[in-house]
């Protein structure tokens, strides 16, 4: 497949320098007047994306055919309300009042206004109004009705998947940084809070050209709520909950004002939740607390828009529930991420189109306790790892015009540095308290470099459009001491996708793709020995990167009032890194080639202004095609529907179901689970932007039900209630 992706895309590039045409000019401004400095602007069907000037100017060059749906997205990212237009003005430039996105835009040919994706990846943005209604906990708790998302593991660590392919094969971003952690079953944010953030975009489909490692089921971007640069005088918003049956409580405020030129924000939050009860009783070692604060700055420059912020977010005494939790308990003491970033984007002259420049730098550390209890629940001994490292990645991109094409070029430099990992011993002494008897250093310095090169072009003959990418990277990793000693690895790879559309009729548009992407493993998989959630395990410093070959169709159809979508995929993963266990004890190793293949369904609804319908079906399979085993971490096949009316002002309620089918075919370590259905519902009333009360019930049926099929699950939370006052001052 490397043959075929470099001739198809240097092909791809002559034929777009064909035709030229001109372009339109609009000014964007909010619903408030100001206009939107260093806006996105994304053409629905089309590649690429524009960015407004310091005065929220955009020139759409070349100009799209009307009428056309346009994806506008602030400075930061946060996505706003998609408009549509059926003519342009005879006088330019035409002024657009761009009003918020409010709830969930789906089914969006791969349109996220900064993201460069593969034409057939699958895109949904939900925004900050819908999380105020749902009012979620974690990333996974977000994606519970996303068609192909899964979920991995107990508790509040659960990992979110999409498309069968966690263990750091989806790609989870917060703002321009990667979210890297050394735990096996994946990253899970764990530390972060969803009502820190502004918005929260879910890609399904492959984005290894683009992104390097890590994105082979997709990408779930979070992006942190951020001050607007027009700051109209000093906002605060709050937000204060409590729950019975997950038993918890959380605030958050921020406060907006001016500073320096441009708009300033600084936010807190807390949530600390105690162990939650099932339909047949309390789940122990459930437990959770969450803090941090926050700040963020945005001003304008010139014709561009720079942004920093800073996130410092802990997690603490956070469980992992099992079955033997009660004389065996497993936890997470601490969970701690500081994170910087630093933007600068703006739009360009002549046939460069735009530039976009970010920095992001990440300190993090992870502590994994595991105690054997007395009949007290007292430790009478325990095993200790505690991990750290450090992340910088580094992005530049450029996009011009190749006639009626687009261009993006661009390069990235990620690193994880500074790792080091320590286990520890404890026992009880004669006074019950716990002392160190041994501690070993299962990783004394290690780290990775990724230096990535990447090339996207997209442009049409006749009637089909055509998309290619290509990427370039370099990967070393190094590690000095620690159990496995002194080792290194260097490996070149080559990432690329081709894809053509073509419009079948009048708004049903038929894509085909062909994807190649890669992986390289954890530097744990290599060089860690020690203590995990789930056992002892030992890397394997011979492990190849992985490969994949991924084939996607997608069938998208667009009205005034309807998106429809459909997407069947198959992923081939060659050299599949898989972790296996002897006796009690688990390793690693390259297996052969797994196969993942699945169906999506998705539809949208505007039934009226407030009022939207979204419906969900899916279905996938995965196995290793050496000998046909099942894989793990297959979501079973559901289907999900929400019914939401979100006025801005007065009664306001949310209807959301999902069934799922019984999971039979479990991989080596999960279990099997019975089908069964949960509904979910929310009634409240906003009285002004200033307060605004909600009721949310969860797993109203009080339904029994295990939280995931891996084979230490516990049950899942029963029926709850949380109670939301919310506004902004």
């Amino acid at each position: 497949m490397k043959r075929f992706l470099t001739p198809v895309f240097f092909s791809l590039l002559l034929i777009s320098m064909v035709h030229s045409i001109f372009g339109v000019e609009l000014v964007l401004v909010s619903s408030n007047g100001r206009p939107l400095a260093g806006a996105h602007v994304t053409v629905v069907g089309l590649p690429g994306s524009w960015i407004a000037d310091g005065q929220g100017l955009v020139d759409l060059d070349p100009t799209p055919d009307l009428p056309v749906v346009l994806i506008v997205a602030r400075a930061d990212g946060v996505a706003l309300k998609p408009m549509t237009l059926v003519e342009w003005a005879e006088e330019p430039p035409q002024t657009l009042v761009i009003g918020a996105i409010g709830g969930t835009v789906e089914v969006v040919s791969a349109v996220i206004s900064d993201l460069e994706l593969p034409p057939a990846a699958v895109a949904t943005i939900l925004g900050r109004e819908e999380l105020d209604q749902r009012v979620p906990t974690s990333l996974s708790d977000v994606m519970a009705t996303v068609p192909g998302a899964g979920r991995g593991g107990e508790g509040r660590s659960v990992v979110p998947s999409l498309r069968g392919l966690p263990k750091h094969r989806t790609l989870i971003l917060l703002d321009d940084g990667r979210v890297v952690t050394e735990r096996r079953a994946g990253a899970s944010a764990t530390f972060l809070d969803p009502d820190t953030l502004g918005e929260i975009e879910v890609i399904r489909g492959p984005g290894s050209v683009a992104y390097g490692s890590d994105a082979f089921g997709g990408i779930i971007r979070a992006r942190s709520r951020m001050p607007s640069p027009y700051p109209d005088g000093i906002g605060v918003r709050y937000a204060l909950e409590g729950a019975q049956g997950m038993p918890g409580w959380g605030a958050a405020a921020d406060v907006e004002m001016p500073l320096a030129g441009g708009g300033f924000l600084l936010g807190a939050h807390v949530r600390d939740y105690s162990d939650y009860s099932s339909p047949e009783g309390e789940v122990f070692d459930t437990r959770w607390e969450t803090w941090g604060i926050r700040a963020g700055w945005q001003r304008v420059i010139g014709r561009g828009v720079l942004r920093m912020s800073w996130r410092s977010d802990r997690a603490r005494d956070v469980g992992k529930p099992s079955p033997e939790s009660k004389t065996k308990r497993r936890f997470y003491p601490l969970e701690d991420s500081d994170r910087l970033n630093l933007a600068f984007e703006q739009p360009l002259s002549g046939d460069w189109k735009r530039l976009s420049v970010s920095v992001a730098w990440d300190r993090y550390q992870l502590v994994l306790n595991k105690d054997d209890l007395d009949p007290g629940s007292q430790p009478t001994e325990r095993a200790q790892s505690d991990t750290r490292a450090n992340d910088m990645e580094m992005r530049l991109e450029v996009e011009r015009s190749l006639g009626s094409s687009r261009l993006v070029l661009g390069a990235n430099i990620t690193s994880r540095y500074g790792l080091e990992s320590l286990n520890t011993g404890f026992e009880a002494g004669p006074d019950g308290q716990l002392q160190e008897i041994f501690s070993e250093k299962a990783i004394k310095d290690a780290e990775n470099q990724d230096y990535g090169l990447f090339a996207a072009l997209h442009g049409s003959l006749g009637p089909v459009r055509l998309s290619g990418g290509l990427r370039l990277d370099l990967v070393r990793t190094s590690n000095s001491g620690g159990y496995f000693g002194d080792h290194s690895t260097s490996d070149e790879a080559v990432s690329g996708y081709v894809g053509a559309g073509i419009e079948l009729v009048d708004n049903l548009e038929l894509t085909l793709q062909l994807a190649r992407g890669f992986r390289d493993p954890l530097l744990s998989d290599r060089y860690y020995r020690g203590e995990t959630g789930r056992g002892f395990i030992t890397g394997n410093p011979g492990l190849d990167p992985e490969t994949a070959n991924q084939f996607d169709l997608a069938l998208r159809y667009r009205s005034g009032t309807w998106n429809v979508g459909g997407s069947a995929y198959l992923y081939r993963i060659r050299d599949m890194v898989e972790r296996y266990k002897i006796d009690d004890d688990y390793f690693f190793r390259n297996r052969g080639e797994g196969e993942i293949r699945g169906i999506e369904l998705e539809a949208a609804r505007s039934l009226s202004d407030s009022l939207s319908l979204h419906l969900g079906a899916w279905w996938l399979d995965g196995e290793v095609r050496d000998d046909g085993s099942p894989v793990d971490d297959i979501p079973a096949p559901g289907v999900s529907l929400v019914l939401r009316d979100s006025k801005p002002e007065g009664l306001r309620w949310m209807i959301r179901g999902a069934a799922f089918a019984r999971h039979d075919d479990p991989g080596p370590s999960e279990q099997i689970i019975p089908g069964y259905a949960v509904l979910d519902g929310a009634i409240g009333w906003a009285f002004s932007e200033k307060i605004q009360l909600q009721l949310l019930g969860r797993n109203l049926f009080d339904r029994t039900y295990l939280g995931s099929a891996d084979e230490d699950a516990v049950l899942a939370p029963g029926r709850s209630f949380t109670l939301t006052l919310r506004g902004r001052l």
